[in-house]
């Protein structure tokens, strides 16, 4: 008889996902954003899972690695729709909303408040710069869309980036995702915040800006390598 493929388990899968990873990574969320990341052991992550610790090393080389992935789950979708709308012809202002309603959908979208782990004091540590410069990369991005609208020496430049965080304030922590994403609609919460930041700036709000910000998150899916 065939031996099994990858890595036993000390038990059948106990976590959403449909591969071992993606199971240890819904765990992980629940930890890292119920009980902190210092606190959070891998023996307790592969005890949630339902493996042995050794196999999760299998799966992601280190705790730091784990949180890594989680922290870039919510970033390079970001980034992937700022680069597709860079070479774009659409205004400024549907550039800012759409990126706002986009990464405000994916943050409430997750089973797990993972947009919490910004605010782990662990992120002070070098090893996570990759995320650091990822993330100042994005807020650049808001920054400059938010400078053609209202021009570089208007403070309110600043606010946009920040005002889509309040996405992580305005949902819940119970493992259920409270807005699933799907093709045809945005989330309420992320037309609102969107809508906010442009009146924050004195924009006038896009003709069928949700709509025209799906087309593009669509084209952007489409073009990214699967994995």
């Amino acid at each position: 008889m065939a031996g099994t493929v990858g890595r036993p388990r000390k038990q059948s899968p106990r976590r959403r996902g449909s591969t071992a990873r993606e199971e240890i990574l819904d765990a992980s969320s629940e930890l890292f954003t119920r009980h902190g990341f210092a606190t959070t052991s891998t023996h307790q992550i592969a005890e949630a899972v339902g493996m042995r610790q050794a196999s999760l090393y299998y799966h992601f080389p280190s705790k730091n690695d784990i949180f890594m992935t989680l922290l870039m789950s919510t970033i390079q979708p970001a980034l992937d729709l700022a680069s597709d709308l860079a070479e774009s012809d659409e205004s400024p202002a549907l550039k800012l909303w759409a990126l706002v309603a986009a990464e405000t959908r994916i943050l409430l979208s997750s089973n797990w408040n993972i947009g919490r782990l910004y605010q782990l004091p662990v992120l002070t540590n070098d090893e996570f710069a990759e995320y650091h410069a990822a993330r100042a990369q994005l807020e650049g991005i808001y920054r400059d869309l938010a400078a053609q609208i209202v021009g570089e020496d208007d403070p309110r430049i600043e606010l946009p980036f920040h005002m889509t965080l309040a996405a992580i304030e305005m949902r819940d922590n119970t493992g259920i995702a409270p807005y699933p994403l799907v093709d045809d609609a945005l989330p309420a919460p992320s037309v609102t915040i969107a809508d906010a930041v442009l009146d924050v700036l004195h924009a006038d709000i896009p003709q069928r800006r949700g709509e025209r910000t799906l087309e593009l998150v669509s084209r952007v899916s489409a073009e990214m390598p699967t994995s």
